[in-house]
């Protein structure tokens, strides 16, 4: 029901991409911050969880005006999204990197995801040369220095744990420090590429 009210809710969005992320353990639920299922996430943050909405793997209700129910409506799914800014509801500028904002259902936690954001942001404004996109590849070319090497990994390494549905690689084989991302066009869309 959720992927069909999200669906409604998105019609004519195209500036919004979801992922879907799989939560199987408890151990995944508390890291990250998993308030039942369903749970939609808006740039890595639940609009429908409060302070005090458990953490864990259990089916989830949500208040509607008709009453309880097992997903938002259409309409408070749109109010959810549509309060986000269009640049890949992020509340940042919009990066020319590879990351235009979090996908709705980041794996990071609210507040991982946002620091994740910006520390993208704050490499792309150091090091970045050149964005090449493709339909099922990415490549960000980088000035190659020893800070933007060891920068490029620590953000890569983070990006294929929490996004481990596409393909990550550094490509320093060449005069710049290449950016390497491949998946699957919708696989790709759920990153929120800018």
């Amino acid at each position: 029901m959720i992927d069909r009210r999200l669906a409604e809710a998105l019609d004519g969005r195209s500036d919004v991409r979801v992922a879907h992320q799989r939560v199987e353990t408890a151990d995944d639920a508390a890291r990250l911050e998993f308030h039942g299922s369903p749970t939609v996430l808006v740039d890595g943050v639940d609009p429908f969880a409060d302070e005090h909405t458990p953490v864990g793997l259990a089916c989830r209700v949500f208040r509607t005006p008709a009453g309880l129910a097992g997903s938002p409506t259409v309409d408070q799914l749109r109010a959810a999204i549509g309060r986000a800014p269009t640049s890949a509801v992020t509340g940042l500028e919009s990066p020319v990197g590879p990351l235009g904002g979090l996908p709705i259902a980041c794996a990071l936690a609210p507040t991982a995801g946002k620091q994740q954001l910006e520390t993208w942001r704050a490499f792309d404004d150091d090091y970045l040369l050149e964005v090449e996109r493709g339909e099922a590849r990415l490549v960000v070319h980088y000035a190659r220095t020893d800070d933007s090497a060891r920068r490029l990994r620590d953000l890569v390494a983070t990006e294929s744990a929490c996004c481990s549905f596409v393909d990550w690689q550094i490509d320093d084989d060449h005069a710049d420090l290449r950016l390497v991302v491949t998946g699957t066009p919708e696989q790709l869309a759920g990153l929120s590429i800018g």
